[in-house]
């Protein structure tokens, strides 16, 4: 299992790397991919249990969230695109015995989990000038928690964290997680720093590194909360070892709008 991760990261880190560093525009086609197969994703799952959500309108209505995202002009919409496309589902099950009230909220909840979270790395990407570096700090923060929780719970691992939820993932781990998670988030505030791209106050880099380390564990938990209640391991097998889209990225996705409005509101 551990050779098969190491495996696809090596094959989706280059990818990853020239999404991000090629141009805002490439990163964001690349991201309303990712959220076409993790909507995909989704919403396989929901079906998978009793629950009825409206796939169609779920994936075609959360790619048109994403592209909404895509400059100030198109961003103003979202807000009330959300809002009437609320009410549209809400309103189905009045007039269709097809689907219930259950599945419209399913469908939303996919929209705004998926496709809005997606939305906040291409929000981070596009600040200007700087938002290149920036987004590194999700990416951090996201897979240097994984891994040294990995790796910290394998050594020291004792306590359960949410045995009914994650069985191998524990307290100790879960510290071990945020430890790397400040380190490295520190060492690239200092890289910054030294090169003049930005000035961050350390204090503040230790804090996103605490922040984001915590929301990461907290979105995976949150995707595998998903997954025991709809009863599937994987939302797919895009990743072999990693599983599908939505299972590499479901820390990522909490974390990304926490980043953004840390960043906005704490030092930019």
């Amino acid at each position: 299992m551990l050779l098969k991760r190491i495996l696809s990261a090596v094959i989706a880190l280059p990818i990853l790397f020239a999404a991000v560093l090629i141009n805002v525009n490439i990163f964001f086609v690349a991201l309303l991919i990712v959220t076409g197969i993790a909507l995909y994703e989704y919403f396989n799952a929901v079906c998978s249990s009793n629950i009825k959500p409206m796939k169609v309108i779920g994936i075609s209505g959360g790619l048109v969230m994403v592209l909404l995202l895509y400059n100030s002009q198109t961003r103003v919409f979202a807000v009330p695109y959300i809002t009437i496309l609320t009410l549209i589902l809400l309103s189905i099950p009045v007039f269709s015995k097809k689907y219930n009230f259950w599945g419209a909220g399913a469908t939303i909840v996919g929209i705004l989990y998926i496709s809005l979270f997606f939305g906040y790395l291409y929000l981070i990407r596009a600040i200007q000038g700087i938002g290149v570096y920036l987004i590194w700090f999700v990416f951090i923060c996201s897979w240097v928690t994984d891994t040294s929780a990995y790796f910290s719970g394998m050594f020291f691992g004792k306590n359960k964290l949410a045995p009914d939820i994650s069985p191998k993932k524990t307290i100790e781990g879960a510290i071990g997680g945020v430890v790397g998670s400040c380190i490295v988030c520190v060492l690239y505030g200092v890289f910054l720093n030294m090169q003049n791209i930005i000035d961050i106050p350390i204090f503040s880099i230790i804090i996103m590194g605490i922040i984001g380390s915590i929301i990461s564990q907290i979105g995976d938990l949150a995707a595998s909360a998903i997954k025991r209640n709809v009863g599937i391991k994987d939302y797919g097998h895009i990743m072999p070892g990693h599983g599908g889209v939505l299972d590499r990225f479901d820390s990522i996705l909490f974390l990304a709008p926490v980043i953004y409005y840390y960043i906005r509101y704490v030092f930019y």
